[in-house]
């Protein structure tokens, strides 16, 4: 369910450090007044759809759209990465992806979907729940790397996007 409003304080934060703007200048481009700017950054008003949706074309900041979505999204899509037990830089995301994708890859050959989910016992089910929870964490851990590194390396990750998007219509992936 997508939201109508979310708040962003957090995102807006460190879209003003990571651009090095300040809040007039954010207000400027989103066509919103400096005092909501403020509101918004410190959480006193929550973000609008419509002005959320302004900053995500004005700005490429993967962080930054990774931490709206997820609020917009009311958590269903992958979270941005900041607990303690992460080391924040590409090469231990490179390897936390790495052993996530394998753990991945591994529960989905273990687990077989060759039944009918009605006819699946509890039990398949439990394992088919984990194979979802082993999936969600390596597209949360690839996630936190692209944005990473599109970040590090300065490479503009909507353009990114965009560039594939006429080899998954090639593929027949997408229409």
């Amino acid at each position: 369910m997508i939201k109508d409003s979310a708040y962003a304080g957090e995102a807006i934060q460190k879209l003003l450090q990571e651009e090095e703007i300040e809040g007039v200048q954010l207000a400027l481009d989103l066509n919103v007044s400096p005092q909501l700017v403020s509101h918004m950054k410190n959480d006193r008003r929550r973000m609008q759809k419509d002005v959320a949706q302004q900053s995500l074309k004005v700005y490429d900041d993967p962080t930054y759209a990774m931490e709206l979505i997820y609020e917009f999204s009311g958590g269903y899509t992958s979270p941005v990465l900041k607990g303690k037990a992460i080391e924040h830089h590409r090469l231990a995301f490179e390897e936390f992806a790495v052993n996530e994708m394998q753990e991945a890859i591994q529960i989905l050959h273990d687990v077989s979907f060759v039944k009918p989910p009605s006819e699946t016992s509890r039990e398949e089910k439990e394992r088919v729940a984990q194979a979802i929870d082993e999936v969600s964490d390596a597209i949360m851990a690839l996630t936190n790397l692209r944005a990473i590194l599109a970040t590090e390396y300065s490479i503009p990750l909507k353009e990114q996007m965009k560039k594939r998007q006429p080899v998954w219509k090639a593929r027949g992936w997408i229409q």
